[in-house]
């Protein structure tokens, strides 16, 4: 797994849940960058999966440009236009497969509460975040 920052000061936390093969320092609204990264990153290849979490605007082609024509390219950011990401795909000719998050999850809540209660390097990251809470 990749993932991308835009600032050194995120790496630790990422580091830490031991989740990405590489993190990449980028800004995501330079979608030539991320591509040329994330390609010396895998190896020169695409990947087959991208997720954009990111909550700022314009990094729709971020997520395109990088993924396999046959891969898939899950959008769960509010600033996500997906106009942007249509015409962008048709523009470069990208057959990817694009989802869309809603941010309702059945079972939501207990999910994360339980992820808080058995990941200690999640809960040390929301803990130095938000401050310490007794009853999780």
């Amino acid at each position: 797994m990749i993932g991308v920052i835009n600032d050194l000061s995120q790496k630790p936390d990422l580091e830490s849940l031991h989740v990405c093969d590489e993190i990449i320092l980028a800004d995501a609204r330079n979608p030539v960058d991320v591509y040329e990264k994330v390609l010396k990153a895998n190896k020169g290849e695409l990947v087959d999966v991208c997720i954009n979490v990111v909550n700022v605007q314009n990094t729709e082609m971020t997520s395109i440009l990088p993924t396999k024509d046959s891969g898939i390219v899950y959008f769960f950011s509010m600033a996500t236009s997906f106009t942007k990401a249509a015409l962008g795909a048709e523009g470069i000719k990208k057959e990817c497969t694009m989802m869309i998050g809603n941010g309702y999850t059945s079972g939501h809540a207990e999910l994360t509460l339980n992820i808080l209660r058995e990941s200690k390097a999640v809960y040390k990251i929301f803990e130095k975040r938000y401050g310490k809470e007794e009853n999780i």
